[in-house]
């Protein structure tokens, strides 16, 4: 038996004011065949579950291509036409070698020429195989599930965690599925219910409340009810799309429809948690100070993130608000990891470690995340090729480039400034790869969601939010929405919801 495998997706942003050409998407190109084994093999990430669970059952897999499930602006027909392409390519080259396919998309991808780059993947992928071909995918928690991703494959399995920690599961579920169908041991019906309901996704962290109970409930539901899976999706905000919104996805063979209606329902009813709020910079940084953690000497380092530009929901890692407030505190021990900003990183480069870099910082992608700040001969403490390994539980032992990259020091303050976004800062590695260690530090700032967490909340003292304007803010009142479902909770309160 062998199964035809690969990876490609994104998480596109239409409120970001620029588009992503194919470089932006994946800026150091795909994987293809024995490599994909050998970057991804025994690692966290939705390919390495495929691939644990192929080498467990003795299936044979065809690698096709693999692209980073990266975030960013809506993108380009060209860029989506060349990866999707290539995976069509070599579907169609293999074709007749393989009975099954196993893909790891995301499921909150859109681009010019789509609105659903998961089902467009699919209808492209079927007109090669046939309508008969089993297909399996794995899904990101923060998809936007439509009803054509379901018509298209065979089983959609979400992860189910945020952090991220549990791809790999997600991706062997898929796997170990497809074999069992391919076997005869399973037949499988996927069912989903899309709700009238957008998910804050600062709350959104599955291991503290409100959402942890959430996520136990699925889970537990799925449990007694012997269901092949059951998917809690909370959906991709920061796009005008009208399949935007959470959704219930249940995989099983047999009463798949009445579950997931029974736990979207659950859902519902409790929506009213589901809602959050997050302050600016300065009030931010003033609850930071505020804290036991900074009141004594040696206690440790108060992390305070950045949510509305965070690169990992399509932000362009480019904006200033947090960053300007810090510098104006001029706080000692502070550092900021990471902005964006390709044209310092590389001026800090051709000046060289202890050379003065002066111009206009960040502020330059997006204008509704701050102007620009002016360096005025901030000293260039370090230079990196940008080149590391993740240490994250959700990303371990995966390699990451951030471009090049510069630690820079204005006053107390140090800032870790890249040539590319990458889907923000994770773990310590774009501080580590510039010399810095953050717990010589008192406070650490960066711009995340919650993927960070993974790391750093069992590091840091404290964590801190911070929601300035920005085309990632959780202040679901600020966007400009003209083509997503009305009425949908919390923007309209009187929303109503039956199955």
């Amino acid at each position: 038996m062998k199964i035809l495998f690969g990876m490609l997706g994104h998480e596109s942003s239409t409120f970001a004011s620029d588009t992503g050409d194919f470089k932006r998407w994946a800026p150091n190109g795909w994987l293809v065949g024995e490599e994909i084994f050998a970057i991804y093999r025994n690692t966290p990430d939705y390919p390495g579950g495929m691939i644990k669970a192929a080498e467990e059952y003795g299936v044979e897999l065809i690698p096709a291509i693999a692209l980073p499930l990266n975030a960013g602006p809506k993108l380009t027909k060209e860029a989506v036409e060349h990866a999707v392409g290539e995976l069509v390519k070599v579907a169609k080259e293999r074709k007749g070698e393989y009975t099954g396919i196993c893909l790891a998309l995301h499921g909150a991808g859109c681009a010019e020429n789509t609105d659903d780059l998961e089902a467009y993947t699919l209808e492209k992928v079927r007109q090669v195989v046939g309508p008969d071909m089993p297909i399996t995918v794995s899904l990101d928690l923060h998809g936007n599930i439509t009803p054509e991703m379901v018509e298209l494959s065979n089983g959609l399995f979400g992860c189910k965690q945020y952090p991220h920690i549990d791809q790999a599961d997600a991706g062997y579920l898929a796997m170990k599925t497809l074999v069992r169908m391919l076997r005869g041991e399973v037949a499988p019906q996927t069912a989903l219910v899309q709700l009238p309901l957008m998910v804050d996704s600062l709350i959104g962290n599955t291991f503290n409340e409100p959402m942890k109970s959430f996520t136990d409930y699925v889970a537990d539901y799925a449990a007694k009810h012997d269901l092949i899976d059951a998917a809690f999706f909370h959906g991709y905000n920061f796009t005008d799309v009208p399949c935007v919104g959470a959704s219930v996805v249940v995989v099983a063979e047999k009463g798949a429809k009445e579950a997931a209606e029974e736990i979207a329902t659950h859902i519902w009813e409790k929506r009213d948690q589901l809602k959050g709020e997050c302050p600016m910079p300065d009030v931010a940084v003033d609850r930071a100070l505020d804290l036991d953690a900074l009141k004594k000497p040696g206690s440790g380092y108060v992390v305070i993130v950045e949510v509305s530009d965070n690169p990992g929901s399509g932000a362009p890692g480019n904006g200033t608000h947090l960053l300007r407030e810090i510098l104006s505190r001029n706080l000692a021990k502070t550092i900021f990891g990471f902005i964006s900003d390709p044209e310092i990183a590389l001026l800090a480069h051709k000046v060289g470690v202890g050379g003065a870099v002066s111009g206009l910082l960040g502020g330059k992608i997006d204008k509704i995340s701050g102007i620009p700040v002016e360096l005025r001969d901030a000293t260039v403490c370090a230079l990196s090729d940008g080149n590391a390994i993740f240490v994250s539980p959700m990303a371990e032992g995966i390699p990451v480039c951030y471009g090049k990259t510069a630690r820079l020091r204005v006053g107390n303050v140090e800032i870790i400034v890249t040539e590319f976004p990458d889907g923000g800062t994770i773990d310590d590695r774009p501080f580590l790869i510039t010399g810095a260690d953050v717990t010589q530090y008192e406070i650490v700032c960066l711009k995340g969601l919650n993927h960070f967490r993974a790391f750093f909340q069992p590091r840091a003292k404290a964590i801190v939010a911070t929601d300035p304007p920005g085309s990632a803010t959780c202040n679901l009142d600020s966007y400009n929405y003209q083509r997503i479902r009305r009425p949908i909770y919390p923007i309209d309160l009187e929303t109503a919801f039956s199955v």
